[in-house]
């Protein structure tokens, strides 16, 4: 009768393997981690910012464009005796070092002005529409009178010539003109439909000589 030959399974020797196994599994994943940082960050790779400020848009995206970086405009401001589209601003500023593939957010100048728009003020005192105005960048205001029956009420806003319909939008900082009511006081012998101020009414009128001979008196 043979009798096979047993063999007996060290319990030490599998915790040893399993520790050395996942040693491996640990080093090699921090080497992956910081091969992907290293090529996510490209680092060394880094690029001087240059001067865009003066450029034409065009001009800045294609000198970014070069160095691998891009261009994108954040706000634009209107300048009446400004050169339009040309940059006024930029961030990150010139000769910082960034990364390729990085933003350069830019300001330039507009080339049309911005357009607001222009609240109903008919009815509004005239103070109350200049006031309203000169906040939303309208300080350019002439005043026209003509004869109702209040005084100093709002009947319309034009714009070069045209009556704006509430909300209407116009150029920021344009000319405009305010039609207001001026007062007048009618005479109770003047006939209907027709009107005159008071100076008119207040004027004087040579004296004309009597018809009637003072002699028979």
């Amino acid at each position: 009768m043979s009798t096979k030959p047993i063999t007996k399974k060290i319990p030490g020797n599998n915790i040893l393997l399993n520790i050395v196994a996942i040693g491996v599994v640990a080093i090699l994943l921090l080497i992956l981690t910081l091969f992907f940082l290293n090529a996510y960050t490209r680092h060394g790779q880094n690029v001087l910012v240059p001067q865009l400020q003066g450029l034409q848009e065009e001009e800045a995206d294609a000198i970014l464009k070069s160095k691998g970086l891009d261009i994108q405009v954040v706000d634009s401001i209107f300048k009446k005796d400004a050169v339009p589209g040309s940059i006024i601003d930029q961030t990150p500023k010139p000769n910082n070092k960034v990364k390729e593939g990085r933003d350069i957010y830019v300001t330039i100048y507009a080339r049309n002005p911005q357009q607001i728009s222009v609240p109903g003020l008919v009815d509004f005192s005239t103070r109350q529409a200049i006031a309203l105005l000169n906040s939303i960048g309208f300080t350019q205001i002439a005043i026209e009178e003509i004869p109702a029956q209040y005084s100093g009420l709002v009947m319309s806003v034009e714009y070069r010539g045209k009556k704006l319909m509430p909300d209407e939008q116009i150029p920021a900082g344009s000319p405009l003109k305010l039609v207001v009511s001026k007062g007048i006081m009618s005479d109770s012998l003047i006939s209907p439909g027709r009107t005159r101020t008071i100076s008119d009414s207040t004027q004087n009128t040579p004296a004309q000589p009597s018809s009637i001979d003072k002699s028979f008196f």
